[in-house]
């Protein structure tokens, strides 16, 4: 027992803590993407209409932005240990209460609820990891957190469409709400505390303060513009696509599934490159290499919808290639917007994710209205292209200020 404890005392931060937050974003994801084949039995099971179907996604999203405010200044002054082990409860709690929804306004509004998850996860959870370990490290970790966790929208689909066989919607949430205890639990055991407490009041004019100078940062601003725009495309997808395939495609759930899986495995499998196969993933020559991925993929959208427009196997392909394309740079993306400043970084990751998310939400609502009123994929594909052809213009501005900031750093250190 003794050598138990030690062994899991010396290898809590490194083996048990990621495992833990694994388990955490698993389940977040799971909670959007196994209900996505059945989403359309939801809205008829309470009566709605179908158009309420990717609000499923987008209030989650819009959830995951509604306590970006206050998570990071409070993570900065508190410590993240305990933010994120109250943000793993309250999802798991949101999951519950999903199992007593009668409406559909009662189950967006839970999806709302569970989606704050995305606050915790990404304000706190992979600020930590970032905190915890180097830079190369650090990028790597988070590739392969991001491998495991995006199973979920492989097997997710699979896994509810299959269980929707013989069983209630509801009992999908109801385990996710057990497997959400289960990842709150190891948090509770293994979670380490990276900052230290400060007497640091946590008054409003210090917050609105904090957030100025992240806003400020020009570095900051380019970088989150990347990454929003480098999200659109999947994003919109994700919301869409079971109208797409399935109420218009005339797909089962279990085929709806099925075609995820190439979306999903291509951002794997790009971070499976980045995490095995890659020295330094922060090279600009590396960064530019997976632009034509993405480009091409985006490319294929309308060109293949365009030569033959009842063939949706090419909105497949060209979104698994644009994936493959965001999944190779996406760690790297995110580690140098978090740290373009030496400000608190929770504070700097709630700032990203608050642009991030509600691009996002917003993004899927324009979407929707461009699939639903301007007359199918084309239009709703043709955001996707724009958004793509926009990372390229943002990405190089980025490097170039990363860079001349280097520079003058350098300059700074000779001459003193």
């Amino acid at each position: 027992m003794p050598q138990l404890f030690r062994f899991f005392t010396r290898h809590s931060t490194t083996l048990f803590f990621p495992m833990a937050l694994i388990l955490y974003d698993f389940t977040a994801y799971l909670s959007t993407d196994m209900i996505q084949p059945g989403i359309i039995h939801v809205v008829r099971d309470f009566n709605a209409n179908v158009n309420l179907a990717p609000a499923s996604v987008s209030l989650y999203m819009a959830g995951g932005m509604a306590l970006q405010w206050l998570l990071g200044p409070l993570s900065d002054r508190i410590g993240r240990r305990p933010v994120l082990i109250t943000g793993a409860l309250i999802f798991t709690l949101a999951c519950f209460a999903t199992l007593f929804a009668t409406s559909m306004e009662q189950y967006l509004l839970a999806r709302f609820i569970q989606g704050t998850s995305i606050c915790f996860i990404a304000t706190v959870g992979y600020v930590t990891v970032q905190e915890a370990f180097g830079q190369t490290k650090a990028i790597k970790l988070m590739a392969i957190i991001t491998s495991i966790v995006l199973i979920a929208p492989i097997i997710g689909p699979l896994v509810g469409a299959a269980l929707m066989q013989f069983t209630h919607w509801k009992v999908l949430f109801g385990m996710l709400a057990v497997m959400g205890l289960i990842a709150w639990l190891g948090l509770l055991f293994s979670m380490p505390e990276t900052i230290k407490k400060t007497d640091q009041p946590f008054s409003a004019t210090a917050v609105v303060n904090d957030f100025k100078n992240v806003f400020r940062n020009r570095i900051f601003l380019t970088g989150v513009t990347t990454i929003s725009l480098s999200y659109i495309p999947m994003m919109s997808w994700v919301a869409v696509s079971p109208v797409i395939l399935i109420d218009d495609g005339g797909l089962t759930p279990s085929e709806f599934a099925w075609m995820q899986v190439p979306v999903f495995g291509a951002v794997i499998l790009a971070n499976i490159v980045v995490a095995k196969f890659v020295k330094d993933p922060s090279s600009p020559a590396f960064i530019w290499r997976a632009i034509p991925f993405q480009l091409t993929g985006l490319i294929t959208l309308i060109a293949g919808n365009l030569l033959m427009p009842h063939v949706w196997l090419w909105s497949i392909l060209g979104t698994s290639l644009y994936a493959f394309g965001v999944g190779l740079i996406f760690p790297t993306l995110f580690r140098l917007t978090l740290f373009s400043n030496d400000l608190p970084k929770g504070t700097v990751s709630a700032s990203l994710n608050i642009v991030v998310l509600s691009t996002c939400a917003a993004c899927i609502e324009v979407a929707r209205w461009l699939y639903f009123n301007l007359g199918g994929r084309i239009p709703f594909h043709l955001l996707a292209l724009i958004s793509g052809f926009l990372v390229v213009w943002c990405l190089a501005k980025l490097l170039k200020r990363i860079q001349d900031r280097d520079n003058m750093l350098a300059v700074n250190i000779e001459n003193s």
